[in-house]
């Protein structure tokens, strides 16, 4: 039973088993059937969600796609927009983005060509604006107008940005230059160096660098051209009564001597283009510093990049051309023909000349320069290459205004450009061999010619005009057409020196040509005058004065006496009785000379002005001669020329000697024609009856004397030097010693005619401040003829010869007819003369 009760014990259990497992085994089917229904399920959703995350990522793509095209569609305005708001740096990073985008993400899709196009020219056209920006910066930064005060934080800001700028600059200064830091910068923290700074990072953004070096390079000479249209423009604007500001606080204008009213305009417009330039230097200087680390940043080479010599470069060929234009030049081959080279020789420097060369064809001209006078100036100007406007009217004369100003640009050029000549000195220098030399030497001429034609020359009298001579004879009175004559000369070489200054040795030869030619041409004009107011005749017949200046001898003679060494060497001393022995000499020569027979009056000129006109004509010439010989110290004087040429000095000593030998010559003409008219009045006789009327012309010429030199004196007393007035009237009372000896060795007349003829001459030695003591021998001789033969034998055997044996031989003769001595006695009374002279026999 047991048996049988476990069996069906386990049958049971089996049983409930068997239904469990099948159970289990149903609900497992269920949920195998539900699992693969899950399965089924998910496999849908699967797919599903695989359909909606593609669609999710389609969606994505596309919208990040239309976002791209968003930005790079709208860039544009916003680069336009930082543009108006002059933020640059921030255009050319949404540019920059824009492209990019449309290069990489956007190059499939095809409908943007037309955008990227568009975009890479408003790429070009912001480089352009760049460029414009720097080139602004650098030719107009702070040219304000001048009603505008920069304010105190503006010039905080510029002070700032001078003290904290660096001259050693690499691309690591460049690194803090951000969209961000652009944007915080006001209108009043804006300096050259922000500006310059944030244009280059832009450019770097841009990858325009390079092309950027290039498009600045070709603008320079354009942009040169501009500055000078606008200070042009603003010296018109502001006329000549008032300096612009600028000019104000770095310095005023030089007043040179070679500036007239005409030229004025032209030398403010250089000197303001001179300082213009010289600041664009600094700038320019300063913006290739920067320039050079920007590449360095960009990974770029500097080879690209222009230098200090084509910026000076492409000023001096702008200055070329200005002075063409304002020279009247009519053309000119920027010193292309000279047989030296410039300090610049890279062949990448840009030439004016082939820049205009692309515009129009050249003309060829056999000259370099084509001086044909300052024609009109062309109203539409349509002959000019540029349109600046013109501040005066052109004019070759107008160098000389503008060479103050060029001469220290070119000395300070030329250190910048290799130390050797610059272009600029070099088209001056050629300009004056070609054109200004040749120039100056005709306008002098013209200019003397043209005094030297007026009616009153040689003529009109004057006060020499002050030419600064410290040294040398002081003159009361000359011709005032040699003051104006020589005004000419002075001004051609003061602008020769302007021009030797500014050229080489070619130029300084050429300029100082013109003043030797000046100097020339004076000279020849003064001998001409000489010639005709120191005659050979008279009115009558021969001058006696001008024969003997002829003779060599006597001119030999005259000079070499001390009187003549007193003149001529003021500083040699020499006594009282050397000057009195000289000219006791001279009466004794002389008057042998003159007593051989009467001076007519055809031999003498009676009319005192035309002594005084010679006297003045000595005056003249001698201050022409200190005049001219100071030449070479004028030009080369302080900040003058260190040495001039041989043949200049030569030319200059050969002028200065013939106007010496010519105011020599008429101040002896004087000496020698006063000397002759005291023989010539003293020896006049006039047709009487007997003694009495003879002794009354001889007391008529003594008056007659008198009153010529009386006149003569009256007129030359403030003509003459006081040394060249004393050497022509001392040693009058010798002469006229001489001249009553001679008189009275033929009369017959009593003594009081002779006291009354001495004292005359006394007289009238008194009136012209001269000694008595030259009529001592007259004196004597009068007494000798008072006295008997008995007498005068005894004289001469005690205290020995006072004068000659003629002489006595002449005494005698008066004396035998005064007293009626008969011709034994006589006879005898020679015979006794000749013993106590030591000699054997008496000629009568």
């Amino acid at each position: 039973m047991v048996h049988i009760f476990c069996n069906s014990l386990i049958l049971q259990k089996f049983s409930s088993v068997v239904s469990a497992l099948t159970v289990w085994g149903q609900h497992c089917d269920a949920v195998v059937a539900r699992l693969g229904a899950c399965r089924g399920l998910l496999r849908l959703r699967r797919d599903d969600l695989k359909r909606l995350w593609a669609d999710a990522r389609t969606h994505h793509y596309a919208l990040q796609m239309l976002t791209d095209i968003e930005r790079v569609v709208v860039s544009e305005r916003a680069a336009r927009e930082a543009l108006a708001a002059g933020r640059v740096l921030a255009a050319a990073s949404t540019l920059h983005a824009a492209l990019l985008t449309a290069h990489s993400t956007l190059s499939h899709v095809h409908a943007l060509h037309a955008t990227r196009q568009h975009l890479q020219l408003k790429k070009q056209e912001l480089v352009d604006v760049i460029v414009r920006r720097l080139s602004d910066a650098v030719y107009r930064d702070e040219r304000a107008p001048l009603t505008r005060r920069v304010s105190a934080r503006r010039r905080t800001a510029l002070l700032l940005a001078e003290l904290t700028k660096s001259e050693e600059v690499t691309d690591a200064y460049l690194q803090e230059v951000t969209p961000e830091f652009e944007a915080s910068l006001s209108e009043e923290d804006k300096t050259f160096e922000t500006t310059v700074m944030i244009s280059l990072e832009a450019l770097g953004v841009l990858e325009q660098l390079k092309e950027a070096t290039e498009k600045f390079k070709v603008q320079i000479q354009n942009e040169l051209l501009e500055v000078i249209d606008s200070v042009s423009r603003r010296i018109i604007e502001e006329g000549e009564v008032e300096a612009d500001a600028d000019v104000e606080e770095e310095g005023e204008i030089p007043d040179s001597e070679g500036v007239t009213e005409t030229g004025r305009p032209l030398a403010r417009l250089v000197t303001s283009l001179s300082e213009e330039f010289r600041a664009c230097a600094t700038r320019n200087k300063r913006l290739l510093q920067l320039w050079r680390a920007s590449l360095q940043k960009y990974h770029v080479p500097d080879s690209c990049l222009h230098t200090e010599q084509h910026y000076w470069s492409a000023v001096q060929q702008v200055l070329q051309l200005l002075l063409t234009e304002y020279l009247d030049i009519e053309s000119v081959n920027l010193a292309a023909q000279r047989s030296v080279s410039t300090a610049v020789t890279d062949t990448t420097e840009l030439r004016l000349a082939d820049y205009f060369a692309k515009k129009r064809p050249q003309r060829r001209r056999p000259k370099l320069f084509k001086l044909s006078g300052p024609p009109a100036v062309s109203p539409a100007l349509s002959a000019r290459r540029h349109k600046y406007p013109l501040v005066c009217r052109p004019e070759p004369a107008h160098l000389h205004a503008v060479l103050p100003a060029l001469q220290p640009l070119c000395a300070y050029i030329e250190p910048l450009t290799g130390g050797g000549e610059c272009s600029l000195r070099a088209f001056l220098s050629d300009y004056v061999q070609t054109g200004e030399s040749e120039r100056l030497a005709r306008v002098a001429r013209a200019a003397i010619d043209d005094i030297m034609r007026a009616p009153a020359v040689w003529r009109e009298r004057a006060a020499p005009p002050d030419t600064g001579l410290k040294a040398g004879p002081r003159h009361s009175m000359i011709f005032s057409c040699a003051g104006a004559a020589w005004r000419c000369v002075a001004d051609t070489a003061r602008a020769a020196r302007r021009c030797a200054a500014c050229g080489g040795g070619a130029a300084l030869h050429a300029a100082l040509r013109a003043t030797a030619a000046a100097a020339a041409a004076l000279a020849a004009h003064a001998r001409a005058a000489h010639a005709r107011m120191c005659p050979a005749t008279t009115s009558h017949g021969v001058s006696r004065a001008q024969r003997w200046l002829a003779d060599d001898d006597i001119v030999r003679f005259l000079m070499s006496l001390n009187n003549w060494t007193a003149v001529i060497h003021p500083d040699a001393r020499l006594s009282a009785e050397d000057l009195e022995q000289a000219y006791e000499r001279e009466a004794e020569i002389l008057g042998s000379s003159l007593g051989d027979g009467a001076v007519t009056r055809k031999e003498i000129i009676p009319d005192i002005n035309t002594l005084a006109d010679i006297a003045v004509l000595c005056e003249t010439l001698d201050w022409l001669s200190a005049n001219i010989k100071s030449l070479p110290s004028m030009l080369g004087g302080p900040g003058g020329l260190n040495k001039l040429p041989e043949k200049f000095l030569s030319d200059i000593s050969a002028n200065v000697k013939q106007l010496d030998e010519m105011s020599h010559k008429c101040l002896l003409f004087l000496h020698l024609e006063l000397r002759i008219e005291c023989f010539h009045y003293l020896g006049q006789e006039e047709r009487g009856e007997g003694a009495g009327a003879a002794d009354e012309a001889g007391a008529g010429g003594a008056a007659q004397l008198a009153q010529a030199l009386l006149g003569f004196h009256e007129l030359a007393a403030g003509v003459l030097a006081p040394r060249r007035l004393a050497y022509v009237l001392g040693g009058l009372g010798a002469m006229m010693s001489a001249g009553v000896v001679w008189r009275w060795q033929g009369a017959a007349g009593g003594a009081g005619a002779g006291a009354a003829r001495l004292a005359t001459l006394r007289h009238a030695l008194a009136a012209l401040g001269l000694p008595h003591s030259g009529l001592h021998r007259a004196h004597a001789y009068l007494h000798l003829l008072s006295c008997s033969p008995n007498e005068i034998i005894t004289s001469v055997r005690e205290k020995g010869a006072q004068f000659t044996e003629l002489e006595y031989l002449n005494a005698f003769k008066v004396i035998e007819t005064r007293r009626g001595i008969s011709p034994a006695d006589m006879k005898m009374h020679l015979k006794q003369l000749s013993a106590a002279l030591g000699h054997v026999g008496v000629t009568v």
